[in-house]
């Protein structure tokens, strides 16, 4: 495998985001980054963003409004230009102390070695559950 392959880009972003390490998190992302989480519309930890600037925005955001009890990737799988990424995550939202419990899938592109697409699918419902008052 080479650092090109989605597959082992994947594993580095995730190894990378465990040990925080958001510099090196912004250098795997590509000039232009197709970006979404579907969710309600007022989530706080989801910015617009499509620039390597904008992943770290997110990613850095996350701890201020998430406190993060598990987050596991179970299984990567990956083809010439895209990565899947499958797991579980257990997450408290601080502003409101609920729990959000989800399986998760994360889709990744990349070409030439750099992330171009970040989506990832969680259960919103339970987000938006978490987050009401």
């Amino acid at each position: 495998m080479s650092d090109t392959d989605p597959g082992q880009v994947t594993r580095r972003l995730f190894e990378l985001l465990g040990s925080q390490d958001l510099d090196q998190v912004t250098t795997l992302f590509a000039d232009r980054v197709e970006f979404a989480v579907p969710s309600a519309p007022d989530v706080p930890w989801i910015p617009a963003a499509n620039s390597p600037a904008g992943m770290r925005e997110f990613f850095a955001g996350l701890p201020t409004h998430l406190e993060a009890k598990r987050f596991v990737v179970a299984k990567i799988i990956n083809d010439a230009e895209d990565a899947v990424a499958l797991g579980d995550l257990v997450s408290v939202v601080r502003a409101t102390g609920r729990t959000i419990t989800s399986r998760f899938v994360v889709h990744i592109g990349v070409h030439e070695g750099k992330i171009n697409r970040y989506v990832m699918y969680e259960d919103s419902w339970a987000v938006a559950q978490a987050l009401n008052d």
